[in-house]
């Protein structure tokens, strides 16, 4: 009123929240706000809380040999899902960029590892886009699950980036794939996709180029590569394969075989 601006930022899950009066606001005020809350978010935050020592527990636990599922009570969920974070600039995520993420999931377990940032998060915490961000988000899974839903979480967030959409959750709705015995589809998918599979490389350009529609530029920006790397290595893929990657047919019996690994 009277001219006066009030505007709040909430300082975490702990009810805290941090309200800001002021005669009149000016473009870099709403940086230096958040800033200010990420800081008192820290500092407000219970340093050794019994989520904390339940997080320290788990991670001496599994360092000891313990596996996911026997871990995962001490975290409080029995379902979760995996996000992988990646700032929208060139540089690595800065530590408060990522204390304000961490916060912003609800999450403390987080993983800043490079420039992408990963993230376990129960499954009923809700995942929204975050502004300065880009997500991948996986399915819902048990905790011996974990490692299917960090790749399938670096997957989306490879094809967000691509698509230049702020999040995207990988996809878990039946398929025709899901008629096929998980056996013989796995046989046929190392078969399949043997003259590539010791190449990483090759194999990752390949699923990303199928996923984006054959599109050159996109395949680039999710690989962070030149298109010209993308055109070469695509055409190794067809050499050794045998396979004409302009065949729809050819390129949907791909997709299924590189589905499976």
């Amino acid at each position: 009123t009277n001219g006066t601006h009030l505007t709040t930022y909430a300082l975490g899950p702990h009810g805290h929240v941090l309200g800001i009066a002021a005669p009149h606001r000016t473009p870099g005020d709403h940086t230096i706000a958040s800033a200010a809350a990420v800081l008192l978010t820290l500092l407000t935050a219970p340093h050794r809380s019994r989520t904390s020592e339940a997080g320290a527990s788990a991670l001496v636990r599994l360092l000891l040999g313990a596996s996911p599922e026997d871990v995962a009570p001490l975290l409080g969920a029995k379902h979760w899902q995996v996000v992988h974070a990646r700032p929208n600039t060139q540089e690595p995520p800065e530590p408060l960029a990522t204390a304000a993420l961490a916060t912003a999931l609800g999450s403390p377990l987080i993983d800043p590892a490079g420039d992408t940032v990963r993230a376990l998060v129960p499954a009923d915490r809700p995942v929204d886009p975050l502004p300065g961000w880009t997500l991948g988000v996986s399915t819902t899974v048990t905790p011996e699950d974990w490692p299917a839903a960090d790749t399938q979480a670096a997957r989306a967030l490879s094809r967000a980036r691509a698509l230049r959409t702020p999040l995207l959750r990988h996809g878990d709705r039946p398929a025709l794939a899901d008629l096929v015995e998980p056996h013989d589809a796995d046989v046929h998918a190392r078969t399949l996709l043997a003259p590539i599979a010791a190449a990483p490389a090759l194999m990752d350009t390949l699923r990303t180029w199928l996923s984006l529609h054959g599109s050159w530029d996109r395949t680039a920006v999710a690989l962070s590569v030149h298109r010209n790397t993308v055109r070469q290595r695509v055409a190794r893929c067809a050499a050794l394969l045998e396979a004409d990657l302009d065949d729809p047919d050819v390129r949907m019996e791909l997709w299924f075989a590189l589905r499976r690994t």
